[in-house]
């Protein structure tokens, strides 16, 4: 995996945080945004699974999941409950919970997964991309990890962690490169994981896309809800 210089990545403060509550104008701009939305061409039931970000459960992609319901998918929530950022374990959940979903179905699933939940689905999707159809995230430290997040101390405390290993360990996952259409979105405003790092330089498939949203935004943003439907439908 070719590196680019991380020296210069923006990590937000723990005191940028605040400013996420304004996720909220965000919420209540999607609800105004819903009959424009509804307009995007419709899916044929594709299965869907949305992952949840940290220390968030399915409770908060549920506006996700109805809107793509609506528009002729086939969405449903991890149903791991909260995710509590052990990687590995999620992981390894995450790879059964589609392995079975497939061989009872055998139709290919796409994952959706906000902040790191994308992390999670784009790894899920590495290790089982026979089955994978494709994968969007949103806000997703794709690059290092926590590393380069507002909370990357109090995760490293959490799960007993070095960060500077793990960015190490994230970069050789890359030697397997993602072969399948990879799509990230991102904002500038993030105010909990450094907008460089959710940026996909290596991926051969990897479309990138700023929009202006908070961290908390992004699952709630009418803007990611359009982009989501079109690249579904491409």
């Amino acid at each position: 995996m070719s590196s680019i210089d991380r020296s210069n990545f923006y990590i937000p403060t723990k005191w940028q945080m605040i400013a996420e509550a304004y996720g909220i104008i965000e919420a209540g701009n999607l609800l105004v945004q819903i009959p424009s939305l509804m307009k995007a061409k419709k899916g044929q039931g594709e299965r869907i699974i949305v992952l949840p970000g940290f220390a968030t459960d399915d409770i908060f992609t549920f506006p996700m999941r109805k809107f793509l319901e609506n528009i002729g998918y086939k969405p449903e929530g991890w149903g791991l409950g909260s995710n509590h950022g052990d990687v590995p374990v999620l992981l390894d959940l995450m790879n059964t919970k589609v392995r079975e979903i497939f061989r009872e179905t055998q139709e290919k699933i796409i994952l959706i997964g906000w902040s790191l939940g994308g992390y999670l689905a784009r790894e899920c999707a590495r290790d089982n991309q026979d089955i994978i159809e494709k994968v969007i995230t949103l806000g997703s430290p794709i690059i290092g990890g926590p590393k380069y997040t507002s909370i990357a101390d109090v995760y490293s405390k959490q799960h007993g962690i070095n960060i500077d290993q793990l960015e190490k360990e994230i970069d050789e996952r890359f030697q397997t490169p993602l072969e399948i259409p990879v799509f990230s979105i991102y904002s500038k405003k993030d105010n909990v994981v450094s907008w460089e790092a959710c940026i996909d330089h290596y991926s051969p498939k990897a479309t990138n896309q700023e929009i202006d949203s908070t961290h908390i935004g992004l699952i709630f943003n009418a803007d990611a809800y359009d982009l989501i439907a079109k690249f579904l439908h491409l």
